[in-house]
């Protein structure tokens, strides 16, 4: 009995299905990965948003401050400051920040650790957790040598819109990150704590750390499928589409206030 082997017109029609389901199922696989990072990072910040209220029942119901003195006295590594990813430590106990020298209170997190969200590969960065303050675009270069600092969980701030006799502090939020960063903020102070975001998943960009100027893409990041986790003030974490990060809030007093589930720029 005589064998036929397949025709080459067969092997490219199996080759073209071949490569058809292909590109068919590998963007499903990669949005199933994705997924499951972003899961794990809802899980992370579920964990850091518990920790931060554990932190406030220690300290008298307030919320965790961005940096603290450590009562060392100031020298050029700003040995100083403390950072809230290194007060926060002991609560969730997850790879030893770093603080590598001349970095001040910009702690450096383990890659692979509650602070470092599992969609965040660009090894080539650091991954820093505490970015202060990221909207006012510059950093001190007397105290930090030239590098590149990439924001993974990092806090942020809102603003007041209106100006003219609108002076007071933004009572929805004033925690880690505003201009009024060194004040301790009560659990009380924020007048709806489950609508406003004290953690949010990074930022966008870079910020070129080594001198003064503007920051780049200073805004929440779209680490997951168009949006980002955050964690709110009464500690419960969840997803938030990009679009709707930002809004208008108006006080008893009139004035109105921009809502920032994280740092942002117009």
């Amino acid at each position: 009995m005589k064998r036929h082997g397949f025709t080459l017109i067969e092997l490219l029609v199996v080759i073209a299905i071949i490569a058809i389901l292909a590109a068919i199922l590998f963007p499903v696989f990669a949005q199933a990965r994705e997924k499951a990072r972003q899961t794990q990072c809802l899980s992370n910040s579920k964990q850091i948003g518990t920790a931060i209220m554990m932190y406030g029942q220690d300290y008298d119901e307030t919320y965790i401050p961005w940096f603290v003195r450590t009562g060392l006295p100031r020298n050029q590594y700003r040995d100083d400051l403390r950072s809230w990813v290194q007060n926060l430590q002991p609560y969730i106990k997850s790879g030893e920040p770093s603080r590598p020298a001349g970095s001040g209170p910009f702690a450096s997190v383990p890659p692979n650790g509650m602070m470092a969200c599992p969609s965040f590969n660009e090894s080539r960065f650091q991954q820093v957790a505490n970015l202060p303050d990221c909207d006012a675009g510059a950093l001190d270069s007397n105290w930090w040598p030239p590098q590149l600092y990439h924001a993974n969980y990092g806090i942020g701030f809102g603003e007041i819109a209106t100006g003219g006799n609108c002076t007071q502090q933004d009572p929805y939020y004033k925690f880690a990150g505003s201009d009024v960063r060194v004040s301790i903020m009560p659990f009380s102070k924020p007048l709806r704590p489950a609508e406003t975001v004290i953690v949010t998943d990074g930022f966008t960009g870079i910020i070129r750390n080594g001198g003064f100027g503007t920051t780049m893409g200073c805004e929440s990041a779209d680490s997951h499928s168009g949006g980002g986790n955050h964690i709110f003030c009464d500690g419960h974490a969840k997803w938030i589409a990009r679009n709707s990060e930002r809004y208008l809030a108006t006080d008893s007093t009139g004035c109105v206030y921009k809502r920032y589930y994280s740092v942002d720029k117009e």
